[in-house]
């Protein structure tokens, strides 16, 4: 790689909504008129929308794809003006509970896509995502979820950018910047957030990308935030010599960027970045010094606590579950022999089939929770395995690195350039 490279991104990142028809067609023409190199949107849930996307933006951005997962689709799909190298997605394990219908994301199957681009010889991954909604920040019920979703994608991009030398993620995290799963997911993977980085911001007060002033919003639910909340995210980090700055981020305020109606109940999010060679050791996303390490150790800790309520939590409803299976099993025995008696025959023939899709109901949701539990299991016990190590490595030294953790070592990697 030569000394003086130098290559410029525009993101786009939206999480659709509302009003299909005109927002899709609005949405295009401003796709079109901006020539993003990369536009990702979640909430595409609809084929038909994705693929009217694709014809309006065929010239613009001739490479797409829409990442399918569970019953309704992930929403997921990304628009890129350069030729798409690879392509992949993983299914998060948790998503929320099959019997709240109501709130809908265990049906849309939510996901982390990846795609993988080359450009002037850099690789780039791109990851894009959405993780389950807040219902009720005094109440959490998905909130174990949401921090066992968080450690899935901080591995999944963990596990598959070894190779790249841009690593960006954009998506709805459905998280406040404070919260646990968003500060998990920054310091296990060292990304960088384009509102705190950025030389140049311009939108909505404090980067909200959820604001009182967005006819579609719930003004109920953002009672406790007269501002707005953040939960959309442009991350990016660079590896292998590389240097990446955000020249530019903006957000829209709660209206179409040329007039008219917003284009989401969510705010889009546009950031101009630079990469550029830099020697390794110059390098800020690769060096970690000890001030690092204590956050990291506590978010740690932290995310494995709550993992352990929300695994007690789940072990609590398979055990009540189970309880109702026995009594149903016990009642439909009771049934059968005063069916065979005679004596209340026809009261046990109308109580028989309610008794079995009271045991039907019961063993599905007993079989869910063991799931629940075995999927927080599996994620604290990765938590549990980096916490080991990190014991270990401070018994070997007075300053531990978290690179050491990670099991990386971005700062040695050579490549040929």
């Amino acid at each position: 790689m030569k000394p003086n490279f130098s290559l410029r991104l525009r993101i786009f990142n939206l999480n659709c909504c509302k009003h299909r028809a005109d927002r899709m067609r609005r949405l295009g023409d401003f796709l079109n008129q901006e020539s993003f190199d990369l536009a990702l949107l979640e909430e595409v849930w609809s084929e038909q929308d994705f693929q009217y996307l694709r014809q309006k933006l065929s010239p613009t951005y001739p490479a797409a794809h829409h990442f399918r997962s569970g019953i309704i689709g992930s929403g997921l799909c990304v628009f890129s003006k350069h030729p798409i190298q690879e392509l992949t997605q993983h299914i998060y394990t948790l998503n929320g509970y099959p019997y709240m219908i109501h709130h809908g994301d265990w049906f849309s199957g939510k996901a982390v896509g990846l795609l993988v681009l080359h450009l002037s010889g850099m690789v780039l991954n791109a990851y894009v995502t959405h993780l389950h909604a807040e219902y009720n920040r005094q109440k959490d019920i998905y909130l174990a979820h949401r921090v066992a979703q968080a450690w899935e994608l901080a591995q999944f991009i963990h596990h598959t950018s070894k190779k790249a030398d841009v690593v960006l993620l954009c998506g709805d995290l459905n998280m406040h910047p404070e919260d646990l799963g968003c500060c998990l997911l920054k310091e296990w993977t060292g990304l960088h957030d384009a509102y705190l980085e950025t030389r140049d911001f311009k939108g909505s007060e404090e980067g909200n990308t959820m604001v009182p002033k967005n006819c579609y919003v719930s003004q109920q639910e953002l009672k406790p935030f007269p501002f707005g909340v953040r939960i959309d995210y442009v991350l990016y980090k660079a590896v292998s010599g590389f240097y990446i700055s955000c020249k530019s981020f903006e957000t829209t305020t709660g209206f179409d960027p040329h007039r008219g109606t917003p284009l989401s109940d969510h705010e889009a999010l546009m950031a101009t970045l630079f990469v550029r060679h830099s020697p390794p050791q110059q390098n800020p996303s690769s060096t970690h010094g000890p001030a690092e390490r204590s956050p990291l150790m506590c978010v740690l800790k932290e995310a494995w606590t709550e993992l352990g309520l929300g695994m007690a939590q789940a072990r609590w409803w398979a055990t009540f579950a189970s309880y109702v299976i026995g009594l149903g099993l016990l009642l439909l025995a009771l049934l059968c022999v005063l069916a065979a008696g005679g004596g209340a025959g026809e009261a046990a023939i109308l109580l028989w089939t309610p008794s079995v899709g009271l045991v039907l109901w019961a063993g599905a949701f007993y079989l869910f929770h063991v799931q629940e539990v075995n999927g927080l299991y599996r994620a604290q016990a990765e938590l549990q395995h980096v916490l080991g190590r990190a014991r270990e490595a401070q018994d070997l030294g007075p300053e531990p690195q978290p690179a050491l953790l990670l099991g990386q070592q971005e700062g040695d990697r050579t490549k040929e350039q």
